[in-house]
């Protein structure tokens, strides 16, 4: 046997294929509840009686017609890989959409195991469902499962190791289609035998007939079969239009839908009487013509308050904690190079961005929660009647809601639509949706510059409110993009939109703490990685170069201060320390010594500016400046959007850097108070901040994904010249349109 063997997991959309991915092999991937979720193949290793097992969970895919980028994704796997058994997952209570795919991976010639999973509900639904009966006719074996509830999975990985061994047979039925469709195949195949293809000639024939375009390419390219394989095809489509009156495509899918007809009425058994189950009645609510867009707007203006509210004391433990550890290791260091990197650079600008931690833990809580239950389809169901004027449908909501927690998934999402224009509208709308690396940003300007108050008994939280209103902000942004685009260079008809409604269930909890640990993880080895090294890299630009000159004007006034201090007093400032001031004969001798001490403040905190100014970060700064001055902004907010372009969290954490440097004393006051306490800043600056970052550009690795997806260049750069000219006149018309506001 191979030391290792590939396993395959194939199956439709919320069919729980990635539940028993995950006990299968333990791996942590997310988990949701909405077609297209698994997008990219993901791979585990089982260890089975000594045996390495490597899992590949396949995309999410109703057949394997390269109809869409998921459905051929899965078949290159299957055909190219050649892995050596294939789990085809089944939704059991939803067997004859299932079926589909199980009929087309036996055409395979690979051998199969099939799943029937939520056989809970099926149950519950009064249903009776035989896996003998099923597995005598498919001629493979069937393995009934409950994902969620890890039931079957031993029965499973018996059932592997059986396969594997060869003591079980898997290969199936050879599947006979009707007559004249037959002789269509076998024609088509006896001209494909013998001719190294890589997969199964009566498998290249179905898909030659059903008119195949990467077959037919690949046939073309590899058998060498250009005009012979036009006209052997041509006569064998010909014979079966005048013997059928359809064409091969139409008749094999009726074929199949016939055998998967008589299959499900030999091995399902249903009630006479089926009851309205509890999913319907809910969307009667949920889904309610009238009722659904408030009841979905409610949600999230919930979940926004929920990311204020329920966070705080945690925020304020991590601000506590990196405050007090960056007095500690300021104390423990002699000043120089050293202390500055570990204190302003890694502490004040890793440190500035890990206290957000909690709200990114709690929101994305409430996103796994809405894709676990189901309710994320329903939300792209509401939204189609608000996408439809826009020129897109439903199905692009799911892509843009996962762009809520980071862009570069959602972009990637995009490609679960099946229409190339409609890709291209959601990967421009894509960026728009705040991500939640720009959630630092906005907090820490709400929580500068938002009072916490509170209204209707505490339900409404005002920093709350002023969030939810940057996320809608960003929403409105994302549909002027594509009102806009829609009608220029990507005009064209809207398709229908067609989804899938899974049934409604209850998360597990184990579920739910690996959707945040992942995230939390994630989030964690970004500022370990990302964020660290360009914290690190802002360090050196707004540390060097050495200034000796100016470092030498700025002694020379504190000696100077130091000089009138003597003069006056008869004593150095050194000797004054030492005495206790306090004491009433010292009056005079008190007043003199906090009037030295405010002076030298304001020597170090000029010299601290200056060197700032005069740092490679603070030239860059300047020149930056002319073009962000209209908006509000000076050069140092310049730099920080700068450094954001690489990840939206380095804007926090080069502010942290800028006021750790240009910081004297020993308090460490958190950012959020040094910023509120800056004269530069004010209410309408730190809005427009909040405006600006929310519509700039992607960061760097979501353009290479928009590139990666589009195939050219020339999508990226249409996507920075529209987000920018768009942030800049938002901000500029934005900040004099609420100027009364904060203002009057």
């Amino acid at each position: 046997m191979l030391d290792e063997i590939k396993i395959a997991l194939a199956g439709n959309p919320n069919s729980g294929k990635t539940t028993i991915f995950n006990n299968l092999t333990g791996a942590r991937q997310k988990v949701g509840n909405y077609p297209g979720v698994t997008v990219e193949r993901k791979e585990g290793i089982l260890e089975l009686e000594g045996e390495r097992l490597r899992i590949i969970d396949l995309p999410g895919t109703y057949s394997l017609t390269a109809y869409s980028l998921e459905e051929l994704i899965a078949r290159q796997v299957l055909i190219e890989e050649k892995p050596q058994i294939v789990v085809n997952i089944v939704d059991a209570s939803n067997l004859e959409r299932n079926l589909y795919l199980t009929l087309q991976l036996l055409e395979l010639g690979i051998p199969v195991v099939v799943v029937l999973n939520m056989m809970d509900i099926v149950r519950k639904r009064g249903y009776h469902l035989s896996p003998q009966v099923l597995s005598k006719e498919l001629g493979v074996p069937v393995v009934s499962t409950v994902g969620h509830r890890k039931e079957g999975m031993k029965d499973l990985l018996q059932t592997i190791k059986g396969v594997l061994k060869g003591e079980i047979k898997a290969y199936g039925l050879k599947r006979r289609f009707p007559a004249p469709i037959e002789e269509a195949i076998d024609h088509l195949q006896r001209s494909l035998a013998g001719r190294g293809l890589p997969a199964e000639p009566r498998w290249l024939a179905i898909k030659a007939l059903e008119g195949d375009v990467e077959v037919l390419r690949l046939l073309r390219e590899k058998a060498g079969l250009n005009g012979e394989l036009e006209d052997i095809l041509h006569e064998a489509i010909k014979i079966l239009e005048e013997k059928c009156g359809a064409d091969p495509e139409s008749l094999l899918a009726d074929a199949r839908y016939q055998a998967i007809s008589d299959l499900v009425s030999r091995s399902l058994k249903r009630p006479k009487t089926e009851t309205v189950s509890l999913s319907d009645r809910i969307d009667q609510v949920l889904c309610h013509r009238f009722w659904g867009l408030p009841i979905f707007l409610v949600f999230m203006w919930f979940m926004f308050q929920a990311v204020f509210s329920w966070s705080a004391p945690f925020t304020e433990a991590l601000e506590g904690f990196f405050s007090w550890l960056g007095g500690r290791v300021e104390a423990s260091l002699p000043s120089g190079h050293l202390r500055s990197l570990l204190v302003d650079g890694i502490i004040g600008g890793v440190g500035g961005v890990l206290v957000f931690l909690p709200q990114i833990i709690i929101l994305f809580l409430f996103i796994a929660l809405f894709e676990d239950t189901g309710y994320m389809a329903r939300a792209a169901f509401i939204m189609d009647r608000a996408l439809s004027p826009l020129g897109l449908h439903g199905k692009s909501f799911v892509p843009l809601l996962s762009a809520f927690g980071c862009n570069i998934p959602g972009i990637m999402a995009a490609r679960t639509l099946e229409n190339q224009r409609l890709r291209l509208l959601t990967i421009l709308a894509a960026p728009f949706m705040s991500c939640t690396a720009r959630l630092p940003i906005y907090i820490l300007f709400i929580a500068a510059f938002i009072p916490q108050r509170e209204f209707l008994g505490g339900l409404v939280n005002l920093q709350g409110l002023v969030l939810f209103g940057i996320y809608l902000l960003g929403i409105l942004a994302a549909v002027i993009t594509v009102l806009i685009f829609s009608r220029t260079v990507l005009a064209g008809e809207k398709p229908p939109f067609v989804m899938e409604m899974p049934p409604y269930r209850i998360p597990t909890l184990q579920t739910l703490f690996l959707h945040m640990w992942n995230r939390a993880v994630l989030y964690l080895r970004k500022a370990g990685t990302i964020i660290l090294a360009i914290s690190v890299l802002m360090w050196l630009l707004f540390t060097f170069p050495s200034n000796p000159t100016l470092e030498k004007n700025y002694a020379s006034l504190k000696e100077e201060a130091a000089q009138r201090f003597l003069t006056e007093t008869s004593l150095t400032p050194e000797e004054v320390a030492g005495l206790d001031l306090s004491r009433a004969e010292n009056e005079s001798l008190a007043r003199a010594y906090s009037a030295y001490q405010a002076r030298i403040s304001e020597i170090e905190r000029q010299q601290a500016a200056e060197r700032l100014e005069k740092s490679y970060a603070g030239r860059l700064g300047q020149l930056i400046e002319p073009l962000i001055r209209p908006l509000g902004f000076d050069w140092r907010v310049g730099v920080a959007l700068t450094s954001a372009f690489a990840a939206k969290e380095v804007f926090v954490a080069t502010m942290g850097q800028i006021y750790s440097l240009g910081e004297v004393g020993e308090d460490n006051p958190s950012l959020i108070d040094s910023i509120r306490k800056d004269p530069m800043f004010s209410p309408l600056t730190g809005v427009g901040v909040m405006i600006f970052s929310l519509l700039m550009l992607p960061c760097m690795a979501a353009l290479s994904v928009i590139k990666m997806e589009t195939a050219s260049w020339k999508w990226p750069l249409v996507v920075v010249l529209w987000n920018m000219s768009l942030a800049w006149l938002a901000t500029f018309f934005g900040v004099r349109l609420l100027g009364p506001l904060f203002y009057s």
